[in-house]
């Protein structure tokens, strides 16, 4: 191979190498398969050439290389900001899971006091003068008990039960309606303000968390310094 395919050759691949996407997967391409993959074309270039062939300004682009990788790369700022973002979220999430804990334990109590509000309207019934007799052929009860009607304060207690009953099942179906509506993110979701404000912490968490990505992968310094390189090995004298 002459020494002009060689260079179009390793431009080919510095650019292709600058524009490298990473793999988000454990064990996937990452900035150290990177570094190996540049490491080894440019070895190559250089063995390939000869060491009399490689110009002082693509010594001093892989000089910049070498520094670029060696240097610590801050990320003390945006981890802060992500952590608070993160804790906003968890606070935000938990109002909503409390929330609907709340619902659910309302629903329980009030289904607890339907169920003894039933039971002491059967009672009530089963004691009140003259609601047995009106319901029953029984000789011995018209014999023993007569044929009283009911009063007004005999049936006051009854009605009470029964209008509170009816009360109890019409909030259990509103508080029910409610519970189905928290997770709903929609207007008529009792948290929908919630809802919006932790739609809008997440989609800045993703922000925040691919600029970090970017950050540690040197995405745009590895474009560059490829870029660099490339056209320092264009440039170098056939």
């Amino acid at each position: 191979m002459d020494h002009d395919q060689l260079k179009s050759r390793t431009v080919i691949a510095l650019n292709r190498l600058g524009r490298q996407k990473f793999s988000t997967e454990p064990g996937g391409y990452s900035l150290s398969n990177w570094v190996k993959g540049m490491n080894i074309l440019l070895d190559e270039f250089e063995e390939k050439m000869g060491p009399g062939n490689i110009s002082e300004d693509y010594v001093e682009k892989r000089s910049e290389l070498n520094s670029l990788l060696a240097r610590p790369i801050p990320t003390a700022s945006i981890d802060g900001s992500i952590s608070e973002l993160k804790q906003n979220i968890a606070e935000v999430e938990g109002k909503i899971a409390e929330g609907r804990a709340r619902l659910v334990s309302r629903i329980a109590e009030l289904k607890s006091e339907q169920d003894s509000c039933t039971a002491e309207l059967v009672r009530e019934r089963e004691r009140t003068p003259g609601l047995a007799t009106e319901n029953s052929g029984s000789f011995l009860k018209r014999l023993f008990v007569g044929d009283r009607k009911t009063s007004a304060k005999d049936t006051g207690g009854i009605e009470e039960l029964e209008s509170r009953s009816e009360a109890l099942s019409k909030e259990i179906l509103q508080q029910q309606k409610l519970l189905k509506l928290v997770d709903q993110h929609s207007a008529e979701s009792p948290f929908a303000g919630e809802w919006k404000a932790l739609g809008s912490l997440q989609t800045r968490l993703e922000s925040l968390e691919s600029e970090r990505l970017a950050k540690v992968q040197l995405v745009m310094e590895r474009e560059e310094i490829a870029s660099s390189i490339a056209n320092a090995v264009s440039k170098i004298p056939a």
